[in-house]
């Protein structure tokens, strides 16, 4: 399909440099309210020929361009996802969908009301190794669910004026990186609500790191924490009565996850090997040596093709939402985090 993309920031680049890896896919547009940077941003994706226009009302006119991808800061995307609905033309926001449960309703019932496929790109959830172990936890494989633990921490040079930093983007860590933890614990628990939250602040006044718990009616509960000063394991684990699901780091993008059953003592035994391969990956100067190569950049290599892919098939099938990132699941995303920063934001 033929996409249109707006904004030109990092994560723009790297949905561009993704759409190459999917077969049938190209950049159509540019969205930018520089020309020059627009087309800078073209000429590096490979698509030279791609139209460069000044925001995404244009870009969405654009007979040329079949689906857009919004990537530009929180508080952009309501605008930006509304004027490719009021086009008539099918929409990826990028996480979150918006900077408050409020604006992300608007941009839900606008795309409903129109009949225009809507998504979040909350790309996580459309991973392989996500797919295939949250299906064989349904499954029963490590009994009934009991809880969750997460953790999502990696440092980022303060800049208050970084859309990281700067509370008039939507920064803070809840928001940016809770979104992730917040929508895998939504995979196992039924409607959960905060129940605690703690916050530590930046200079800028947005939470550089925030921890909180949840819990649901069926007493499933889930412990998280992420953050923007301070580097943590970047993991999942979801326990259950008979087991537990260990996905590796990073969490937004894990290589692979680790199923454990427990034994008569109630202690995972070993996996048994499976290949020289495998053994040699669980031998543990190859677990640090691989551990220390991952925490070398932020974000594992590849995974944004999965999310590409599955809105082509869902546009391809005449989906109207996702199955996968249903717009209802990012409405109650931005719920959650909305209540664990007004539990934290409680004085002690």
């Amino acid at each position: 399909m033929r996409w249109g993309i707006v904004g030109t920031g990092a994560i723009a680049r790297q949905f561009a440099a993704a759409l190459a890896r999917v077969p049938g896919a190209r950049l159509a547009g540019v969205a930018s309210r520089s020309p020059d940077r627009a087309a800078a941003f073209a000429r590096e994706a490979g698509a030279p020929e791609a139209a460069c226009v000044a925001d995404a009302p244009a870009l969405a006119a654009l007979a040329a361009v079949e689906v857009l991808y919004v990537g530009t800061p929180h508080h952009c995307h309501e605008a930006d996802a509304c004027a490719a609905i009021a086009a008539g033309k099918p929409v990826l926001v990028e996480k979150p969908l918006a900077p408050d449960a409020a604006a992300a309703r608007r941009i839900a019932e606008a795309a409903r009301a129109a009949g225009v496929f809507a998504m979040e790109g909350l790309w996580s959830l459309c991973q392989p190794v996500y797919r295939e172990a949250f299906a064989r936890i349904a499954a029963g494989e490590i009994g009934e669910v009991r809880a969750l633990a997460g953790n999502f921490a990696a440092p980022l040079a303060y800049d208050p004026a970084s859309r990281f930093w700067d509370p008039a983007q939507g920064g803070g860590a809840l928001l940016d990186r809770g979104v992730y933890l917040a929508a895998l614990a939504l995979e196992v628990m039924e409607d959960p609500r905060p129940v605690w939250a703690s916050a530590r602040r930046a200079p800028s006044g947005v939470d550089a790191a925030t921890a909180f718990a949840l819990e649901d009616a069926a007493g499933r509960q889930a412990l998280l924490s992420v953050s923007l000063d301070s580097f943590g394991a970047n993991e999942i684990v979801v326990e259950g009565t008979r087991g537990r699901c260990v996905f590796l780091e990073p969490v937004s993008n894990p290589p692979a996850y680790a199923l454990r059953r427990a034994g008569p003592a109630g202690l995972a035994p070993p996996a048994p090997p499976q290949g020289l391969k495998a053994a040699l990956r669980r031998h543990p100067l190859a677990r640090r040596l691989e551990r220390g190569l991952m925490r070398g950049s932020r974000w594992r290599p590849g995974g944004l093709e999965h999310e590409i892919a599955h809105v082509e098939r869902c546009l391809a099938e005449g989906r109207g939402e996702s199955p996968l990132v249903p717009l209802e699941r990012s409405l109650q995303v931005l719920a959650i985090l909305e209540a664990a920063a007004a539990l934290a934001a409680r004085p002690a």
